[in-house]
């Protein structure tokens, strides 16, 4: 008698296929040639190709308000809302972007580990630093849109911006240190 071939199981369809997903997600993730050349996903059509991401000169004045304004109101955590006057638009709608950039700005989190929405702070060394020329921030940054990592990045210091570089010239560093009154003993 002769046997007829065995279709397969379902199960291990399903395990094939699993597998076969999770080895393509690696690729993805790990790949970057890969990833840029498919462009979206086969399963549900997101788009997977890096993202890259640009300050503007805007954006780094504003950053520079902020920072003025956290050094005279000695604070250096603060919500979107404390801000809102000092941004425009545009400026108000990216500032999150800051966090990805030098470590200049960042987002508290809780005793729990938990940031808030629309809550942030400032290093106010680092922007002292930058602001001085001290110390170099990408300008752009390439982003894995899957985990969400920076995979290159091109630095630059604040006298790669001439016209905020020549307020500053004009204007002088403004120096948050030098506005906190010492106490005597």
């Amino acid at each position: 008698m002769r046997m007829l071939p065995q279709k397969p199981s379902r199960t291990w369809i399903r395990a094939d296929l699993v597998e076969g997903i999770k080895t393509l997600n690696q690729e993805l993730k790990t790949d970057q040639i890969f990833r840029n050349e498919m462009k979206h996903c086969l399963l549900c059509g997101h788009t997977i190709a890096d993202r890259k991401v640009t300050l503007y000169r805007e954006l780094i004045e504003a950053l520079y308000e902020v920072y003025k304004w956290c050094g005279k109101n000695k604070r250096h955590e603060f919500s979107t809302k404390d801000i809102r006057h000092l941004l425009s638009r545009n400026n108000y709608a990216r500032f999150g972007d800051l966090i990805r950039f030098g470590g200049i700005v960042y987002k508290p989190k809780n005793a729990a580990g938990e940031s808030h929405k629309a809550q942030y702070g400032i290093n106010m060394t680092r922007a002292k630093e930058f602001f001085a020329g001290e110390r170099e921030i990408p300008v752009q940054i390439t982003l894995n849109q899957i985990t969400n990592e920076i995979v290159d990045a091109h630095y630059v210091k604040i006298n790669d911006f001439p016209k905020l570089n020549e307020l500053l010239t004009k204007e002088g560093l403004y120096d948050y240190e030098a506005h906190i009154p010492s106490t005597l003993f």
